[in-house]
């Protein structure tokens, strides 16, 4: 088993929370073991990519039902472990830093409509606490572990998923671009 030298050490704990994620301890894991836990870690940030632009396809299509079939299929596998790919936490991540890259393009009607809708009783649990942090403190990470502690995972896929398609719809709205082109562009 090879090991690490100490540089590649210090740059594969860059990437810690990735590859624990993998199951992959960079501090104990072989060079093979952590490059197969990088490989694993890019197959579920492409697949996590796939599955947002999916479900906001759908939502651009009005397809609901579609947006909610597809979430749907990753809450089952919420708590898996290990986590499938691709897994909810990381679409959830996903959405989450989706919205927060474009928080700072919505205009300021579109942030408190997406509030506002956050705010209404047939939200998912924790929509509201992680639009405020998302679109108003651009801080995905804190608001997904906020929701995740207080909802769990599954709750937290559908707030981030819910958040990131009603600001991708108002801003449609807003704006006058289609979805499709917003989609394109930003997602």
């Amino acid at each position: 088993m090879c090991m690490a030298s100490p540089e590649q050490r210090a740059q594969f704990d860059l990437l810690a929370p990735l590859l624990a994620r993998e199951g992959v301890d960079v501090w104990t894991a072989s060079v093979a073991e952590l490059d197969a836990g990088m490989e694993r870690a890019k197959q579920r940030h492409a697949a996590a990519v796939a599955h947002v632009r999916a479900v906001l396809n759908a939502h651009a299509r009005n397809d609901t039902s579609a947006a909610g079939g597809l979430l749907e299929a990753l809450e089952l596998s919420a708590e898996t472990t290990p986590p499938p790919i691709p897994d909810a936490l990381t679409v959830a991540t996903r959405f989450a830093q989706l919205a927060q890259t474009v928080a700072p393009q919505l205009p300021a009607e579109v942030i408190a409509a997406v509030r506002d809708k956050a705010s209404r009783p047939d939200t998912p649990d924790g929509m509201a606490r992680l639009s405020e942090a998302v679109l108003l403190d651009c801080d995905a990470s804190t608001g997904l572990r906020t929701v995740i502690r207080e909802h769990g995972p599954a709750a937290a896929l559908y707030a981030a998923a819910a958040m990131t398609a009603a600001a991708f719809r108002l801003w449609s709205e807003h704006s006058g671009e289609t979805m499709d082109e917003l989609i394109s562009a930003h997602a």
